[in-house]
């Protein structure tokens, strides 16, 4: 047959052949549609920063990315075949700039083919300002509290102190940094652990140690009550005698016993016992002190009054009694108070 017959013959028809030839192409189309399907993973994203200038505000730290390929290969793909990232070195002012989110492939990926890929979000909107940096205070973080009856005397944190650095307006604001938390439940002992420092900003960066070390000291809790103007009670006083001045006032340390209520410290009182005593003179009276139920006395002064007595008044028996108690309450608003002694 002669190329003129061929041809003819190839052009004969020619619409339902282009026709035939356009609907093969589309049922080919539709059948590799069929064949695509599309997942989702969830990638970290790696950020390359600047020195000069920073995020000041948060940005996520993974990405949602959107895989599309043939349904037999795309789910042969890991997380870590994906590698999502952001470059900030190249951002040199102060600014907010939509920094866009680049993907690669690797390991099973690299040899898929078609593979669409697209990250979610696909730009990120970021802040950007100065570098800045400073020395702040370590601030312990505590939890629960110490077995009753002991108290933190005191504590050491090494080192006391940190550089941080971050965007300027957050580090300006950043007065200190917190440890992890401290539990005390349960303690009754001086104990020494390392314990997590907690950035306030993943914005912030600790400079050069990320732990410290705690050290508390621990004591048997004492709740010393010290009270002034303590009344002196006068007991078994001869009705025929009276004082020649008033009486002065006492000073008293209690402590609490477990439960205790601190306010009925006040019910304290020191007593002088003028039995056996009939005649005027000058004596020296030792003191009693004479706590509330429920508190110990760990000091009281004076231990020793001296007092100046005399006859009372003749017109009554009882006056003499009754001028030493109204000397008495004189005292109380103008006692004096000395240095506590131990009984």
């Amino acid at each position: 047959m002669s190329l003129d017959a061929k041809i003819s013959k190839l052009l004969e028809n020619w619409p339902a052949k282009v026709i035939s030839l356009v609907v093969a192409i589309f049922i080919m189309f539709l059948y590799n549609l069929t064949r695509l399907d599309q997942r989702y993973i969830t990638v970290p994203l790696n950020i390359s920063e600047g020195r000069s200038y920073v995020p000041a505000t948060e940005y996520p730290k993974t990405v949602r990315v959107a895989i599309r390929g043939d349904r037999n290969q795309i789910y042969r793909i890991r997380e870590s075949d994906i590698v999502a990232s952001i470059d900030l070195t190249r951002y040199g002012s102060e600014g907010v700039f939509r920094v866009p989110v680049k993907l690669e492939r690797r390991g099973d990926a690299s040899d898929i083919d078609p593979l669409e890929l697209r990250a979610d979000p696909a730009e990120i909107p970021i802040s950007f300002e100065r570098l800045s940096a400073k020395r702040v205070a370590i601030s312990p973080t505590f939890k629960g509290f110490l077995e009753q009856g002991y108290e933190l005397n005191s504590y050491e944190i090494v080192p006391p102190e940190i550089v941080i650095e971050g965007p300027t307006s957050l580090i300006a604001s950043t007065k200190d940094i917190s440890t992890d938390v401290i539990e005390l439940s349960g303690k009754t002992g001086d104990f020494s652990l390392t314990v997590p420092l907690v950035k306030p900003s993943s914005l912030i960066n600790l400079i050069d140690v990320t732990t410290v070390r705690f050290t508390a000291k621990i004591q048997k809790q004492e709740r010393r009550i010290t009270l002034d103007n303590v009344t002196i009670q006068v007991v078994n006083l001869d009705p025929s005698l009276t004082f020649s001045e008033v009486l002065p006032v006492g000073k008293m340390t209690l402590l609490p016993r477990q439960g205790q209520d601190p306010a009925r410290a006040t019910d304290a009182h020191l007593e002088a016992d003028f039995k056996d005593i009939v005649r005027p003179g000058q004596y020296s009276i030792p003191l009693t002190p004479l706590p509330p139920e429920g508190f110990d006395v760990e000091a009281y002064d004076p231990l020793v009054i001296t007092v100046r007595l005399r006859t009372a008044p003749s017109s009554s028996g009882s006056s003499g009694a009754s001028s030493g108690a109204g000397l008495q309450g004189q005292g109380q608003s103008q006692g004096t108070t000395g240095q506590p002694g131990t009984r």
